[in-house]
C-alpha cells in the first residue's frame, strides 16, 4: 500500500503530461504559416508579426523613449499588413475581397519598444473581419480535406460558397454534426438526405470537424 501510494501522484503526473501533449499535438495540427503568417484554424485568426528601426532623424534620447517613434511603428504595421495580405492573395484564392481594405481591419495585438528605438508589432485578423457571417446551427463532419478559407458547398446540382470554415478535431465533433465528403477543389458534397440544409450552410460561419488534415 505504502509503494502504490508513492506512485500515485507519479502516475497522475505522467497522466497529466500526456494529456498536455495530446492537447498540444492537436492544436499544431489545426495551424499553418502561410507567407510568413501564423493561421490559427480553429481560432479563425491570422496574426503575422513585424519590426522596424527607429526614425533616425528622431533625437537620440527620444528615439530611445518607448512610444517616441511613431513612424517606426507605422513602417511595422505596414510590413505585417503587407504579410497579411500576401497570405489572404493565397486563402482566398478565386473570392472576391477588397484584400487592401480587409487588412486595414486587422487590430494590434502586442507591440514591443525596444531601447534604440524600434518596435516589433503582431497584427491580427479574424476571419468574421474578413468576412462577416451568420453562424451556422449546424457543424459539418468529413474524415478528411485541406484546409480552405471558404469551401463551396454543393448538393443536388446546386453550389454556393461558405462564408469561412474554421476547424477542430473529429475527437470533439457534436453528435448532431453533419457529414460530407470532399470533392476536389475546395467542393464540400452535402448527402441527398441533407439537402435540407443547404440554404442554413451556404454563405454561413460553419465549423468542421476534421479527422486528418491534407496538404
Amino acid at each position: 500500500m505504502g509503494i502504490a501510494a508513492r506512485l500515485l501522484p507519479l502516475g497522475l503526473l505522467l497522466f497529466a503530461a500526456t494529456g498536455q501533449g495530446k492537447d498540444k499535438e492537436d492544436k499544431a495540427v489545426f495551424t499553418q504559416v502561410v507567407a510568413g503568417v501564423d493561421i490559427d484554424w480553429t481560432a479563425g485568426t491570422l496574426t503575422a508579426q513585424a519590426g522596424a528601426a527607429a526614425d533616425m532623424r528622431m533625437p537620440g534620447p527620444n528615439a530611445a523613449r518607448p512610444g517616441a517613434g511613431p513612424g517606426a511603428e507605422r513602417r511595422a504595421r505596414a510590413q505585417a499588413e503587407g504579410k497579411l495580405a500576401a497570405a489572404l492573395r493565397t486563402m482566398v484564392s478565386g473570392k472576391q475581397l477588397d484584400i487592401e481594405s480587409v487588412v486595414k481591419r486587422a487590430t494590434v495585438i502586442r507591440t514591443e519598444y525596444q531601447s534604440d528605438g524600434g518596435v516589433f508589432l503582431w497584427l491580427g485578423l479574424g476571419f468574421a473581419r474578413i468576412a462577416p457571417a451568420r453562424d451556422a446551427q449546424r457543424a459539418l463532419k468529413i474524415a478528411s480535406m485541406p484546409f480552405a478559407f471558404a469551401p463551396t458547398l454543393a448538393s443536388g446540382g446546386r453550389e454556393a460558397p461558405l462564408a469561412f470554415a474554421t476547424y477542430r478535431p473529429a475527437s470533439e465533433c457534436p453528435k448532431d454534426a453533419v457529414g460530407i465528403k470532399y470533392a476536389s477543389k475546395g467542393r464540400l458534397e452535402l448527402g441527398a438526405g441533407d439537402a435540407r440544409l443547404f440554404d442554413s450552410l451556404a454563405g454561413a460561419a460553419v465549423v468542421i470537424y476534421l479527422e486528418q488534415s491534407q496538404p
